[in-house]
């Protein structure tokens, strides 16, 4: 909803724009309150769809994640190594 006087975008039910001060209309405050009575309804209906259940996703174990960054860590410093040895072969 937008302010007839100012057009600045309104998201309040006070009944006054909070940019220009210009007092809003009855219908601008039904249309404001029935828009969040709609927004309202989306939730509800959300959450019936999904449930309130809390879901849980699993990581992989810091283990796991531990030893791929040893093997990334290792192959960088082979590849240095390797890039090192055909430098000094060439000179």
């Amino acid at each position: 909803m937008h302010c007839k006087r100012c057009g600045k975008a309104i998201g309040t039910d006070r009944g006054i724009c909070p940019f220009c001060g210009a007092m809003l209309t009855s219908d601008q405050i039904k249309i404001y309150e029935q828009d969040k009575k709609e927004s309202m309804k989306k939730v509800e209906l959300i959450t019936e769809k999904y449930g309130n259940e809390h879901v849980v996703f699993e990581s992989s174990s810091s283990n796991e994640n531990k030893l791929i960054g040893v093997l990334i860590v290792l192959g960088v410093l082979v590849l240095l190594a390797v890039i090192a040895l055909i430098i000094v072969l060439n000179q």
